[in-house]
């Protein structure tokens, strides 16, 4: 699973532009660096989507 993750975030940082660490590096670090990234904008998007009207609509 680690393998098949980190191959589609390379193909993630060849999308972007980004020059991604070298095949040889550690690549559980690299997949839980991502996964983590991908947590923290979905609970992002989450609390931005509960917030908003509370933000925006209060009288």
């Amino acid at each position: 699973m680690i393998k098949l993750l980190a191959r589609f975030f390379r193909g993630v940082h060849l999308i972007f532009g980004v020059s991604a660490p070298p095949g040889d590096q550690n690549e559980r670090t690299f997949v839980v660096i991502w996964l983590g990234i991908a947590a923290f904008l979905v609970a992002f998007g989450v609390a931005l989507t509960y917030f908003l009207p509370y933000l925006y609509f209060k009288r």
